[in-house]
């Protein structure tokens, strides 16, 4: 068997990441394009942040995709010459997203975005400023590759005056909250979850409409919002508050299993037969699989076999949004 050429997947990553603010090829316009619709203000000292994880999300299934077919292909050596000669064009031209995993990324920010207006938030959005902040070229080791481009998005960032970000996956979360400020001097900006935002404002409340028949779910914790964040009991009592019946895997909470996700770029075969073990202990539970993180997303949902694998977000706008728009 012929492995991918680890460092060389790395040196693409960190070369597209500094050369134009992403880790894989894609259009720079995938960070805003799903708010147009919606309008947002630009300015103010609050502001939505995505990190573009959620629109990364079918370009790295896709990327994933092909890096499997390549483990043991003699195409590898194709991978290490594309880093070695800096031709990374190479891998946009094999990277094709789906489009509807396009569309249901765009629809899981708009719906997060109605959400929090449902809840009263008052926010701006950074459209064009809205940037990836670097967390695979961190997780990786890649530091100084690292730290060239979180001083770009700090930049950025004073330069538009924000003073809070609310953000909406685990990723970005722990890294503003956590790992920017170790590493940019003066970084000093309140960084919170939608879902610590949601919970604050909703739960608690009876929002489901008397009657309606209650669905069942069962509920994968990312580990950094488990883990690292303590973000564990705020979105099952919003799911409650939607009107949805949570159960447990038998690994939950804090002691969470991982999807995958962390080796996919690395080792795509692996990273699916920890999937799948997972994929296994959730469906003992239930059929439709509720999910926090993009990258859950993906690993799960190149496994899964018949189950319903949704992003939370989706989950609580068929109740919470009934009747609203923002």
């Amino acid at each position: 068997m012929r492995a991918v050429d680890v460092d060389s997947i790395l040196s693409i990553m960190a070369e597209n990441t500094l050369r134009t603010g992403l880790p894989v090829p894609a259009p720079r316009d995938i960070a805003y394009r799903w708010a147009k619709p919606l309008d947002l203000p630009r300015s103010g000292r609050v502001f939505l942040y995505t990190g573009v994880m959620y629109q990364l999300m079918p370009y790295i299934k896709s990327l994933v995709a092909v890096l499997e077919q390549l483990e043991d292909s003699r195409l590898a050596r194709v991978l290490r010459l594309a880093a070695s000669s800096r031709l990374t064009g190479l891998a946009g031209a094999v990277i094709r997203p789906d489009r509807r995993e396009v569309e249901l990324a765009e629809n899981i920010l708009a719906s997060i975005a109605r959400l929090l207006a449902r809840a009263g938030v008052d926010y701006a959005y950074l459209y064009e400023d809205d940037m990836y902040t670097g967390v695979i070229l961190y997780d990786m080791g890649l530091e100084d590759a690292f730290q060239k481009h979180a001083a770009k998005v700090h930049d950025r960032l004073q330069r538009r005056g924000v003073e809070k970000l609310i953000t909406v996956d685990p990723h970005t979360t722990y890294m503003l909250r956590h790992v920017y400020p170790e590493y940019i001097d003066g970084f000093d900006v309140e960084v919170v979850n939608y879902l610590e935002v949601l919970d604050e404002a909703l739960a608690g409340k009876a929002l489901l409409a008397p009657g309606k028949q209650r669905d069942t779910v069962v509920v994968h914790d990312p580990c950094l919002y488990a883990r690292a964040l303590g973000v564990v009991e705020q979105p099952r009592r919003l799911l409650e508050a939607a009107g949805v019946t949570v159960l447990e895997p038998r690994r939950s909470g804090k002691m969470t299993y991982c999807c995958g996700g962390p080796v996919e770029a690395l080792s795509p075969r692996l990273a699916a037969r920890i999937a799948s073990t997972r994929l296994n202990e959730l469906r003992e539970k239930a059929s439709t699989i509720v999910t926090m993180c993009p990258i859950c997303y993906v690993s799960l949902s190149r496994v899964a076999s018949g189950e319903t694998i949704v992003d939370i977000s989706l989950v609580l706008s068929k109740t919470l949004l009934r009747g609203k728009e923002v």
